[in-house]
């Protein structure tokens, strides 16, 4: 049983090692967080464990297969193995933590590739801001730290256990492979949809808290596997004529009929007190599946009875895509997904950013995973103060795959409306997950025989049932309704994505505040949700720069999607989509759509410029 205990014992050293490195983080960056107490300090503690464990996971891996070597050997190479693995290791984890504690100083987030590529282009410049007593302090605190780690794990090494042989063997080795395969589940983060990512720690909307709890080793290694050369990519013409192109394509300026003067606005509302909002993101929802009879009755009488876009298009074919292009009008990316890049993610502007600052509360509602695809950084780190996710229901409502049926957490949304204070408005975003495959939706049979279909139909009963008891409550009158799907899916099967009816989805704008009512024929994208949204409520969206308020005549309207390596661009008069590997134009229409093929390359190109510089 001493090789068992042995293993254990790495494994608890390599967590201890992440969580002295994040107590070390508060005392050193105690006057960053002096403002914050000392219990929901100490909380970094806790949620960074996740990440802890899953570096400690992947380190404990080899060890647990010189143990088993042990079971069957006494040889003096494996202790040599043992040592010197550990002495590697301990050296490169030290390096990691000391710089993380470091560098923080200078740059504000965890540790990521950063430094290599500031060493790999300029040495000097990368040696640049440390002082002379750095060049002491830091060799002797990794010295330290390796020296410890390497010590303790000589000690741990079973020198003095017996070589088993026959069916005691077999057994111990059986155990130890096991225990070592078991490392899966924290390397992993679980057994649910979602997987570890640096994001998977944020539990604060105190972006430091967030900061203090992520294991630099992981963030390290996370950004060299998803490194992509963003500032090389998609270099279509000179600079110069991309900016002037660009130009012409951005409008980011308030209207001047807004209610900053108390004034009326067509499609806004005429309050003057602060009005709330609601954003609904329908996953898969189309304008596909909205034809399909009998499927959607709740969705069409809101397009009916609300003001709805019949010329609006989703950005890409992804969730984790169209989030960011909902809520902070960021236009997709063909083969990378910025929500997987904390780094960047959480400097984006957004829309709860915007009304936090004016001083709404602001909650997201999933009943799924939050740490899939890193959504946890993303919301929590643009101005989300509030993330209700799965976990927050009781474990019976947990009966799908995705997690939380759409139903309970429509409920959770309203009760908190209710409960809401009379005095603050508020901004509750929710994204549903029950017409996503598998179509497990709890007790609801109504299209018997296709289960996508059926999916949507219960999302679309929940939808319908939620905004009838919103409309009961006093404050209907001061709320705007925004409804959206997130992209085409599910249905119809292997849809063409150069088509681009593949992203044609719907918009509709409703609520009690809602004073113009009807269909409108502007071409726009989910990039345009902040600016029209911020517009209606007199608020500025200069941050947003890709974003246009669908109701401004002056804005320049065009909607921008794109999937791998391929990009369409589409206006009230033309669409053009072009595969960007092949240099092949797939799908065109109308005229000028050459002109168009050039104004949407030089949108892609500065939309990763804009990606570089953050």
């Amino acid at each position: 049983m001493r090789r068992v205990g042995t293993f254990l014992y790495v494994f608890l050293l390599w967590t201890l090692l992440g969580m002295v490195s994040k107590v070390t983080f508060l005392l050193l960056y105690h006057s960053l967080l002096s403002d914050v107490a000392v219990g929901e300090q100490l909380l970094t503690l806790w949620h960074g464990l996740r990440l802890d464990i899953a570096v400690a996971g992947y380190l404990t891996v080899l060890p647990g297969v010189l143990l088993v070597m042990t079971v069957w050997s006494k040889k003096r190479l494996l202790r040599y193995l043992w040592n010197g693995y550990f002495a590697l290791t301990a050296a490169v984890a030290a390096l990691a933590y000391v710089a993380n504690l470091g560098l923080y100083a200078y740059w504000g987030f965890p540790l990521d590739n950063t430094p290599l590529l500031y060493i790999r282009t300029s040495p000097a410049d990368a040696m640049a801001s440390l002082e002379w007593w750095h060049y002491i302090a830091i060799p002797v605190c990794i010295g330290a730290v390796t020296t410890v780690v390497t010590r303790t794990a000589m000690r741990l090494y079973p020198r003095d256990a017996k070589r088993l042989g026959g069916g005691k063997a077999l057994a111990y080795s059986t155990l130890l492979l096991m225990l070592t395969a078991l490392l899966l589940l924290p390397i992993r983060g679980g057994i649910g949809t979602g997987t570890n990512h640096t994001g998977s720690v944020y539990f604060s909307d105190n972006i430091r808290l967030n900061h203090a709890a992520v294991n630099p080793i992981f963030s390290f290694v996370e950004a060299v596997l998803h490194r992509e050369e963003i500032g090389t990519k998609y270099r279509f013409m000179d600079d110069g004529e991309a900016t002037a192109l660009f130009d012409t394509m951005t409008c980011t300026t308030l209207r001047r009929d807004t209610l900053q003067q108390g004034g009326t606005l067509q499609g806004a509302t005429t309050q003057k007190r602060h009005t709330n909002v609601v954003l609904i993101v329908l996953e898969s929802f189309s304008d596909t599946v909205m034809r399909v009879k009998g499927v959607t009755p709740c969705l069409l009488r809101l397009a009916h009875e609300g003001l709805y876009f019949d010329r609006f298009y989703a950005n890409s074919f992804r969730t984790d895509r169209a989030l960011v292009a909902i809520h902070s009008a960021l236009p997709a990316q063909p083969t990378m997904s910025v929500m997987d890049l904390p780094r960047k993610s959480t400097t984006l502007p957004s829309i709860a950013g915007a009304l936090a600052r004016e001083g709404y509360s602001t909650t997201f509602y999933y009943g799924g995973d939050i740490n899939y695809s890193n959504m946890r950084s993303y919301f929590m780190g643009t101005g989300f103060q509030r993330v209700v996710t799965d976990v927050d229901f009781p474990a019976r409502q947990r009966t799908g795959k995705w997690g939380v049926a759409d139903g309970p957490v429509f409920d959770r949304m309203l009760d908190d409306i209710k409960a809401a204070p009379a005095d603050r408005p508020f901004f509750s975003s929710i994204m549903t997950v029950s017409s996503h495959e598998p179509f497990d939706v709890p007790d609801y049979h109504r299209i018997k025989d296709n289960a996508a279909l059926n999916a949507f139909a219960y999302t679309d009963y929940c939808l319908g049932r939620f905004m009838d008891s919103l409309r009961t409550l006093p404050c209907w009158q001061h709320t705007l309704v925004a409804i959206v799907p997130d992209h085409l899916g599910a249905f119809p099967e292997q849809a063409d994505n150069y088509q681009p009816w593949r992203y044609h989805v719907p918009l509709i704008l409703t609520g009690g505040a809602l004073q113009q009512h009807g269909t409108c024929h502007t071409v726009g994208a989910q990039t345009d949700i902040a600016a029209t949204l911020l517009a209606m409520l007199g608020i500025g969206h200069e941050e947003f720069t890709y974003s246009k308020d669908l109701l401004d005549p002056q804005a320049p309207h065009f909607a921008f999607f794109d999937f791998p390596d391929a990009m369409g661009m589409v206006t009230d008069s033309s669409l053009v989509v072009y595969d960007i590997t092949t240099d092949r134009v797939q799908h065109e229409q109308g005229k000028g759509t050459a002109d168009l093929l050039t104004r949407s390359k030089a949108y892609l190109q500065k939309l990763y410029d804009d990606l570089e510089r953050r």
